[in-house]
């Protein structure tokens, strides 16, 4: 009776041991995964879906879909949005496009007060039968005013209206910080090259 209890504790302890062995190697397996690939950020795959849900609105012409991805508050403060998402209709016109983010930068404050808001601005671009340069800002969490959360600017602009612009670089307008709304065909910013800004 003895010999089996201690048979029994031994062969919990290897079982125990091979399992937390086993959660250390998934760890250091992630951990190797995150330095060869960056760290993986869930923002990058909601924004990515945000955008997809926009484009795919504009493909079918629906504005109410493109509006439900922006903030509450953002919509209130645009009053051009309309045309806006009418200007969009008229420019984008690629199905199925496949977004190719250069950079995305994510932020988060507390207000000391218990309040917390956060944000996410994603560069990259579309690439599909005609290649777009693409930014997007939104508000990801706002504590004290949900109706902050949500997309609060778009910015496209077709690749061949910039054919010289390099792969690469991120797409960035001069203001764009104070954007809201969308906005096509805007040249683009290129303070990362050092190059004259229109």
């Amino acid at each position: 009776m003895k010999k089996r209890r201690i048979v029994s504790l031994l062969l919990a302890a290897a079982i125990l041991a091979a399992a937390l062995t086993g959660c250390a190697n998934l760890k250091v397996g992630l951990m190797l995964l995150q330095h060869a690939t960056g760290p993986y950020d869930p923002m990058d795959q909601v924004m990515e879906d945000r955008l997809n849900a926009i484009l795919e609105a504009a493909v079918a012409q629906d504005a109410a879909a493109i509006k439900a991805q922006f903030a509450p508050n953002a919509i209130a403060a645009q009053p051009e949005l309309d045309d806006q998402i009418e200007a969009l209709f008229d420019y984008y016109d690629s199905e199925n496009g496949e977004i190719d983010n250069i950079s995305g930068r994510a932020g988060s404050a507390s207000d000391g007060a218990g309040g917390k808001n956060g944000y996410y601005e994603m560069s990259g671009k579309i690439v599909s039968g005609e290649m777009y340069l693409v930014y997007i800002r939104a508000i990801t969490e706002d504590t004290n005013d949900p109706d902050n959360v949500g997309v609060w600017a778009l910015l496209l602009r077709r690749k061949a209206d910039e054919a010289d612009y390099p792969d690469g670089l991120s797409y960035h307008v001069k203001g764009e910080e104070d954007m809201i709304g969308i906005y096509v065909g805007l040249p683009a910013y290129r303070f990362d090259l050092g190059l004259p800004t229109e």
